[in-house]
């Protein structure tokens, strides 16, 4: 990424290596929640901002420790599973004594020869799951209001084209975007409150999917939690397997080396929920979990051993381990619409609990945009994918 990025009219970081003066804490883990911020934030007026690479990964999780709430999706080590030719960044603002961060990907716009040689454009999304501004407990909406008009001008001034967020669900962070962001609703996500009793929980799955727990149980199948990646061949076959039988976009074939940066980089929050029947594993599951949340990420099952309901089990021990290690919400996910049969399933261990899930939208270089899709403002709009230019 070329060109100085300025804050406040002046440069806050070295524009080569695209990072920021390191942050530095005093009293972490003490009873101040105040975060001391970098020297190039610390010495602005209100409006400051700077911005973290990965190699500053220690400073960017002491950040997320000092929001309201986090996610595993905000975590230095989910953006080292991704980052790739997409560059990782953490946007931190700073308004008084409160803060906003923003991480997101970083991609070079492939223009085709439709901008003139010589100028380079970029566009940011969320990563696969979820992401967004997340905000220290003090931040109020005017906190919110100055982020960002500080952040749309960070894009103005470094060529970021478009924004494309994966708001979190139950964070509900798209509120805060409200006439800043164009957020819409696509689709439900399932959940379970995991402060309840193991009682209550069960109470919650509908009756048919307590049958079928207890025909897995009394047909043999076992279930083990696992956090090392000992069956990773059974998984990526029998996940393979699954996409296959789905007709899965090729977005969804992840590759082996994908999985390994996750049992590199999230090591500790990770694990693998395996189903067996007579010593094969026939079902199995990927979930990926924080302090606050835990994922089912990834996971299939074997087509012929549908009628052994053991994911029912799996999803059921999975539960009841995030359940009792004292994780607050159990997110299942959605499926491709509110009325598909994965939809309906998972809606099977929570038919009460659905959270809405919102995504976000924004061009902050029409002008740009318009060159690179041959299309008007108005047949921008009616193409369901965004950014349009990626799918032209």
């Amino acid at each position: 990424m070329s060109g100085k990025i300025l804050n406040n009219g002046r440069n806050c970081f070295d524009p080569g290596a695209m990072t920021c003066i390191g942050l530095d804490y005093e009293g972490y883990g003490q009873a101040s929640k105040t975060p001391v911020l970098p020297a190039c934030v610390r010495t602005m007026t209100a409006g400051s901002f700077c911005l973290l690479t990965l190699a500053e990964s220690e400073q960017w999780t002491n950040l997320l420790q000092k929001v309201k709430t986090c996610d595993i999706h905000y975590e230095p080590g989910y953006y080292k599973v991704f980052e790739g030719n997409d560059q990782a960044r953490l946007f931190v603002y700073r308004q008084d004594s409160e803060f906003v961060v923003y991480p997101f990907l970083l991609r070079k716009v492939d223009h085709g020869g439709k901008i003139p040689a010589g100028k380079n454009y970029f566009d940011i999304t969320s990563p696969y799951g979820y992401g967004g501004p997340l905000a220290s407990p003090g931040a109020d909406g005017q906190t919110f209001h100055d982020f960002y008009k500080s952040f749309e001008r960070f894009c103005q001034d470094s060529k970021i084209i478009t924004e494309f967020i994966r708001f979190h669900p139950l964070i509900h962070n798209h509120e805060q975007a409200a006439g800043y962001v164009e957020a819409e609703r696509n689709s439900s996500v399932v959940f379970i409150d995991l402060s309840q009793t193991e009682e209550q929980i069960w109470s919650g799955y509908d009756y048919s999917n307590r049958k079928n727990i207890k025909k897995a149980t009394r047909s043999g199948v076992t279930v083990i939690i696992d956090h090392t990646p000992r069956f990773f061949s059974d998984f990526s076959m029998i996940y393979r397997h699954t996409m296959d039988r789905n007709n899965s976009r090729d977005f969804y074939y992840f590759p082996d080396s994908f999985f390994d940066k996750i049992h590199r980089f999230l090591d500790g929050n990770y694990l693998y929920a395996h189903a067996f029947l007579e010593g094969k594993l026939i079902s199995t599951e990927l979930l990926l979990y924080g302090r606050t949340f835990i994922h089912s990420f990834l996971g299939g099952t074997l087509a012929e051993y549908f009628s052994f309901r053991p994911n029912n089990l799996l999803k059921h021990e999975a539960i009841l381990w995030a359940k009792r290690r004292g994780i607050g919400y159990f997110i299942l996910g959605g499926g491709r619409n509110d009325d598909d049969g994965i939809f309906r399933y998972k809606q099977t261990f929570a038919k009460d609990s659905l959270a809405n899930y919102y995504i976000g939208k924004k061009i902050h270089d029409q002008d740009t945009v318009r060159r690179l899709t041959g299309l008007t403002d108005e047949e921008q709009g009616q193409k369901a994918f965004f950014p349009p230019y990626r799918r032209c």
